[in-house]
């Protein structure tokens, strides 16, 4: 028996502690927690003042201690009886990492849902995103099974795609629900293309179609009827009960023999204990964008636009973030890749590919290329010692790559999109702000895998013409963190100072930051330090219109979510993305005025030619030539760039989507486009346009015409195949039919064989821009551009006509540099 009654020592403190500092000095702790760093203690401080609020959202630098932060606020909720205590991670892994940093601080935790103790709020639960948000979710769909009290989503952008998916319907074709939704549809797809439907039907890689809204709703009963018959099958079990009642709100996409069928936003509402909970904690990276938690998790706006960040923004690690082709753009990928296998003979060097046909460019040189199924051993093989170089697919968040793990990041080309419904956003919306903000904040989560905490160190090395184009552009600066930004302009002055200069002087370079010599970590940490802090958050105020207007629509009150969606149309000035927003409008509006809906459809795509074609069909005006002359219209196009290296870093981007590969078939396409404005020609997409005619069109002048069908994905190909050949065939017969007899063409099929298979009963006056025809095209393209940048020779029309003869790039003598005749070997 004890000496001493600790019950009545206690009684006198016996009030359970809220604050979560004092909680932390009371825990039985590892020595390695000494006390809360700086950075925790003023996000702990401001999170105790604001912790009644529903939605509260932390922002905290990589290595800032953010795990220990949510467990101390989940603590102090359970001590102030709002339980109980759950804590969200993306993944398995990161859940036994947060159960073993919550032993280490002697906080109760479990991963067990029917745990007592989690029961009874005397233990945190940690789970993975998809224990929550899925249609057997053990709290409940449609009813609240384990209520909840307070949950943190730790890292919640990289929740989100797992979240997205959950609330998604897809099907392969072959499917019972693919195979009698394409039967259904056939007609209203045909409608908007004849020829986007031959692909549907051919399963073409690179093709995505819209159901158009109008022929979804109408047939809305028949849908829901289909899908209600499946609901047991493998493609609707897991998502049929959080979609079974928001079919008319869904949008239907078919592409690449697999349908996609999900809502505008997702219908958070389904999961009713997290949707009810007391409170909700977003840890994220201090990525400058948070709209998707307002979009997505149906946060609050108002208390998301005031995140809680550390005073002075926090402590981050060193990093020297170079773009090797803006030092100088004759770098070939080639080289540099030789440059990283040489000093990966010492380091460890990771490099994050978008994907796998990405991933053969260094299969030579990588000692392991790690997908989504074998991360995890690579990256603990990478934490225990020297591997050399490993690649990851698409992995651009949710990996820890500390210390010695990697010592030089390389981020190699843009991230693709993945989803139908992504890749449809990505093609209605190129260009415009809202797809780069997505793409600077995956190349953000990217860049912050090799530095983990604040004494961490590591290069990072930016590749790709399209990625090094993203980069340039003005507007890409504000979208980057405060902490990355510094470092990115750091690098900037660095490659300004290297300008020109060759391979062997960036690997000098980069030595700097290898060996953290004494002036560079100084200039590193001052930039951060002196970095201009954010206030506030920002929020895309269009998604949060949008937002209320699909909540509105799910209650049946159209009225109201016409208006939340005007009210963005109004105030939108871009034309291209006003143009998708009324298309959003149109789609409400038919649930009630489907004339009203048609008009509008038809504003909507004049703002953007590549929505849906209205019922009534989408008119064709005919292209011109410029009439200032090619020169002249090149010069124009040019100055948007204000000294020669802009225009080779543009050209350079140009370059990577003018290449072979079915991945990249659609930016081919538009590719194409730009490069006949670059040389001054009249180019267009009428087929995206209008849905009917060629790939591209150029004007050369004097009426003269090319009418150009893209199969840059044709690379398997042995011969050219009936499919392809007919496409060109038609558009030949599109042309006669728009422009009269005083116009002449030459028919151009972009297509690595020249041999057509004999079912194919091509126009014999078809030309054919093969893999030699399109090396020299390319070659072309890049002496034409260097010469013009070499001397600031783009502003002088002169100048610009004297390169275009020699080069070959003029309307006499394009075709032929390019192109071949049929059957050429």
């Amino acid at each position: 028996m004890s000496l001493l009654d600790f019950g009545k020592l206690n009684a006198a403190g016996s009030a359970k502690q809220t604050d979560p500092r004092k909680i932390f000095t009371t825990l039985k702790r590892d020595a390695r927690f000494k006390r809360p760093l700086d950075e925790q203690a003023d996000v702990l401080d401001e999170w105790y003042s604001r912790r009644t609020a529903k939605d509260l959202t932390i922002k905290m630098n990589t290595g800032g201690g953010k795990t220990v932060v949510g467990l101390l606020c989940l603590q102090s909720s359970l001590n102030e009886n709002v339980r109980p205590a759950v804590y969200i991670t993306p993944d398995n892994f990161l859940v036994s990492q947060v159960l073993e940093e919550a032993q280490q601080l002697g906080i109760a935790a479990t991963d067990d849902e029917k745990d007592a103790e989690f029961l009874a709020g005397r233990a945190i639960l940690v789970v993975n995103v998809h224990k929550l948000f899925n249609a057997r979710s053990v709290f409940g769909v449609g009813e609240n099974k384990i209520p909840i009290g307070c949950v943190v989503i730790d890292d919640a952008h990289a929740c989100l795609s797992a979240v997205q998916e959950q609330f998604s319907i897809r099907a392969s074709s072959g499917s019972e629900v693919y195979d009698r939704l394409l039967e259904l549809f056939e007609e209203d797809l045909k409608a908007q293309s004849p020829s986007g439907l031959l692909d549907i039907q051919a399963k073409e890689p690179s093709i995505v179609m819209m159901v158009p809204y109008w022929a979804w709703q109408a047939k809305r009963d028949e849908v829901i009827k289909l899908l209600h018959a499946e609901r047991k099958s493998a493609e609707l079990e897991w998502s049929w009960p959080l979609l079974s009642d928001c079919i008319p709100l869904c949008t239907c996409l078919f592409g690449g023999g697999t349908l996609e069928i999900a809502p505008h936003f997702i219908p958070i509402e389904r999961i009713p204990s997290f949707s009810a909970a007391q409170r909700r904690i977003y840890m994220t990276a201090t990525l400058a964008d948070d709209t998707i938690l307002v979009s997505h998790f149906r946060a609050n706006p108002a208390e998301v636009v005031k995140p809680i960040r550390p005073k002075g923004g926090g402590d981050i690690g060193d990093r020297m973030i170079l773009a090797p082709q803006e030092i100088n753009p004759d770098f070939s990928p080639e080289e540099i890749r030789g440059l990283v296998a040489k000093l990966a003979e010492d380091i460890n060097v990771v490099t994050i590919v978008p994907s796998k046909e990405r991933a053969k460019f260094w299969e030579d040189v990588a000692k392991q290329t790690l997908d989504k199924n074998s991360i995890q051993q690579g990256v603990d093989r990478l934490k225990k010692g020297h591997i050399g170089l490993s690649v990851l697919i698409n992995k651009y968040d949710g990996i820890d790559l500390p210390g010695e793990a990697c010592k030089l990041l390389v981020i190699d080309g843009l991230p693709e999109v993945y989803g139908l419904g992504e890749r449809m956003e990505m093609l209605l919306l190129d260009g415009t702000k809202r797809t780069l903000v997505r793409q600077v904040q995956r190349i953000e989560q990217g860049m912050g895998r090799g530095v983990r905490s604040s004494d961490d160190h590591c290069v990072v090395l930016l590749l790709g013409g399209r990625l090094t184009q993203r980069l340039h552009q003005p507007e890409t600066d504000s979208m980057f963190s405060a902490a990355t930004r510094a470092q990115i302009a750091l690098g900037k002055e660095v490659a300004s100072q290297l300008r020109n200069q060759p391979l062997d002087k960036l690997a000098e370079i980069m030595s700097l930051c290898f060996s953290q010599n004494d002036d560079w970590v100084a200039a590193g940490r001052n930039a951060v330090v002196n970095a201009e802090q954010p206030v506030g958050g920002h929020l895309d105020a269009n998604q949060v219109s949008l937002r209320e207007a699909f909540d509105a629509a799910r209650l049946t009150r159209y009225d109201l979510a016409v208006r939340h969606v005007q009210a963005a149309v109004n105030a939108t000035q871009d034309s291209q993305l006003k143009g998708y927003l009324k298309q959003q409008l149109a789609e409400y509006t038919n649930f009630t005025d489907p004339a009203a809906a048609q008009e509008l459809q038809l504003a909507a795509l004049t703002a953007n030619h590549r929505l849906l074609k209205p019922l009534a069909g989408a008119t064709y005006h005919r292209l011109s030539a410029p009439a200032s002359g090619q020169a002249v219209a090149a010069v124009d196009f040019m100055s948007r760039f204000l000294e020669g290296n802009d225009l080779i870093i543009w050209v350079n981007g140009l370059l990577d989507d003018l290449d072979w590969g079915e991945e990249g078939s659609k930016r081919f396409e538009a590719a194409m486009k730009d490069l006949g404005l670059f040389l001054g020609f009249g180019s267009e997409r009428p087929e995206d346009q209008v849905g009917r005619g060629p790939d591209n069109l150029w004007a050369l002048g004097g009426q003269r015409y090319l009418v150009i069908e893209c199969k840059s994905g044709a690379v398997q190909a042995d011969r050219v195949c009936k499919h392809d050949t007919n496409q060109l065939n038609g558009s030949i017969i599109w042309f006669e039919q728009k422009y009269d007899a005083t116009c002449t063409m030459t028919p151009i099929l972009v297509h690595p064989k020249t041999v057509f298979e004999y079912a194919a009963s091509p126009d014999g006056r078809i030309r054919i821009i093969n893999e030699a025809g399109l090396t020299r095209l390319r070659g072309a393209i890049r002496a034409y551009s260097v010469a013009l940048a070499s001397k600031s020779g783009f502003i002088d029309s002169k100048e610009v006509h004297r390169q275009q003869q020699f080069h070959k790039l003029d309307a006499d003598q394009i075709v032929d540099l390019c192109t071949v005749s049929q059957g050429t070997k």
